[in-house]
């Protein structure tokens, strides 16, 4: 007797239902995965703006200054003659949680600056960028 190779009809129903369902659930969730995503992006892009303006202080000899401006969401590195060196605003979706009560983080020359902390949020997924005296700017 010659048996042939394959599947039935029933196992081939069975296995799509299956894939569908995965499938359907993993839909469901990316909404949330693609706003930590641009939460996690925006953070990373801030710190490193906050890490120049650092440098570029040390670097002048000047004070630099990060304004983070609520109402546009956006933030944006300017010397503190109001030369604007950087803008940029925050992903669709992203928004400041909190932030420091002067709205900006100031490097002075020597690159110190006062304690601040920045929240970003997207849904219920929140990052914060802690930025130490010494200047130090750190992502949690």
């Amino acid at each position: 007797m010659v048996r042939m190779h394959g599947f039935s009809l029933f196992e081939l129903v069975a296995c799509l239902a299956l894939v569908a369902t995965i499938a359907g659930g993993a839909a469901l969730r990316l909404p949330d995965i693609l706003a930590r995503v641009r939460l996690s992006g925006a953070a990373q892009r801030l710190s490193a703006a906050l890490r120049q303006a650092r440098g570029h202080a040390l670097e002048r000899g000047s004070p630099v200054e990060v304004a983070l401006d609520d109402a546009r969401q956006m933030w944006e590195v300017r010397e503190v003659s109001a030369a604007t060196l950087v803008r940029e605003p925050l992903p669709p979706g992203v928004a400041f949680a909190s932030l420091p009560a002067s709205r900006r983080v100031r490097f002075s020359a020597l690159g110190t600056t006062e304690n601040a902390t920045i929240a970003l949020g997207a849904g219920t997924s929140v990052r914060r960028i802690v930025v130490n005296q010494r200047g130090r700017v750190r992502v949690q």
